[in-house]
């Protein structure tokens, strides 16, 4: 196997792998396997073939062809080995030809991150304070929640929920027609149209009501901004929002029941605090991280960012088909084009993958270590929380090096952004500048 190597540039390289005769042999009896079981020779039971006459009839591109997905990375890892070097990601690998067979393998090196004065970071905490009017604002949502719609008989009115069907056109495009549409008059309610809800006010059951609508120069739809939508409507029922009376008999209705209403209010303060305090810290952690992006310099590969944008692309991908709709739509939807949304995602991943290194190389230059232990302990809950993680882990050999060394990175990250933390909130009294390359 001839190995030759580029230049170096942006954190990668690319290998030009030239196999030999000597070197096609493994590969080739791969594909000779893959190829004699289902083929029909002249004189021989199927899958009794000797390779020699496969090789003649089918030719030995095909076989080639047979073993490529295991031969391309087979190859392009024995040629990382014998260059020497510490890569990092799934390289990116084309076949240039097949005869002699040559391949180009893109490899990226570890990202280059200097941390600068990280131990410098100081960023104050937020005070979380909970008042009486969130107590006040959280027991109105409860309340609220508690409602009961009771049918009238009048005009409907603002925060009414109306039963009606519904006929709707912008020129000749159709854009509704609905038999039977539960709808809550709601000034806040943009659907179909912002000031659709508006126009509901007044009518009368069983009196059809025409009225036009301009959608707004900025709606996500181009086809339809900016236009005049004409709409038929006809009401059927009136509902009216009928809210509870807010005392100890409405406390002991709630949830599993408080004994006054006295113990609710202080049951929601309790929860409100936790949520505060859980979103103060989800942001100091970010504050930390954007902290750290801008005091130090990231060099990331190409190519892993290419990867990261890769996964992003399918994870958005799979979302839309679950949705069950089109991917046109989509993006009509979102008001974006696939090269905008693309951009943010490169964005994205830069930002991920400077997040994740930067704090790898904190926990290298903190010298943080992660025992067996926690590694066991760690795998323990993941299987016993359940979900994708788990699943993947009841298949897997729990003791093997890659499982292993994945949680136990996770961890060191974890670790690592822990310290970071305690560095910002002054806990550190260390000054010391530490810079990684």
């Amino acid at each position: 196997m001839k190995v030759t190597q580029d230049e170096v540039a942006d954190r990668q390289t690319v290998l030009h792998i030239e196999l030999e005769d000597k070197d096609l042999g493994p590969y080739l009896e791969r594909g000779y396997r893959r190829v004699v079981g289902k083929a029909s020779i002249p004189g021989f039971r199927k899958g009794k073939a000797p390779r020699s006459v496969i090789e003649q009839y089918f030719g030995r591109e095909t076989l080639i062809s047979e073993s490529i997905d295991f031969m391309l990375p087979d190859v392009t890892q024995k040629a990382v080995q014998e260059q020497g070097l510490d890569t990092v990601g799934l390289p990116k690998v084309e076949i240039v030809d097949l005869d002699p067979v040559s391949i180009n393998a893109t490899v990226a090196f570890p990202p280059a991150v200097n941390l600068g004065s990280y131990k410098d970071i100081r960023i104050e905490e937020e005070t979380v304070d909970i008042t009486n009017d969130d107590v006040n604002e959280s027991l109105d949502a409860l309340v609220e929640k508690s409602a009961s719609w009771d049918p009238v008989e009048r005009q409907v009115a603002m925060d009414d929920m109306v039963t009606m069907s519904i006929v709707g056109a912008v020129s000749d495009r159709e854009i509704a027609n609905q038999n039977d549409v539960t709808y809550v008059v709601d000034a806040e309610n943009n659907m179909p149209f912002p000031g659709f809800a508006e126009k509901l006010v007044g009518i009368d059951i069983g009196s059809p009501k025409e009225f036009h609508l301009l959608i707004p120069d900025d709606y996500a739809d181009t086809d339809l901004a900016g236009k005049e939508a004409h709409f038929t409507v006809s009401v059927s029922e009136i509902k009216e929002k009928v809210l509870p009376q807010v005392d100890d008999e409405f406390a002991k209705g709630v949830g599993e029941g408080y004994g006054s209403l006295v113990e609710l209010r202080e049951h929601l303060e309790n929860d409100l605090k936790l949520e505060a305090e859980n979103a103060q810290e989800t942001r100091y952690k970010e504050a930390v991280l954007e902290a750290l992006l801008n005091i130090g310099s990231f060099e990331i590969p190409p190519l892993l960012i290419e990867r990261a944008v890769e996964q992003m692309v399918a994870r958005r991908d799979e979302f839309v088909e679950r949705l069950n709709i089109q991917k046109e739509d989509y993006l009509r939807y979102t008001g974006k084009s696939e090269e905008e949304i693309r951009t943010e995602m490169e964005q994205n991943a830069v930002d991920q993958l400077s997040r994740s290194w930067g704090l790898s190389t904190i926990a290298e230059a903190e010298k943080l270590e992660v025992s067996g232990d926690e590694v066991d302990e760690r795998v323990s809950k993941i299987i016993s929380d359940g979900g994708e993680q788990a699943e993947y882990l009841k298949g897997a050999d729990l003791n093997s090096e890659e499982i292993v060394s994945s949680i136990s990175d996770t961890l060191r990250v974890e670790k690592a952004l822990e310290r970071l933390i305690v560095i910002a909130k002054g806990s550190d009294t260390e000054k010391t500048k530490v810079v990684q390359d």
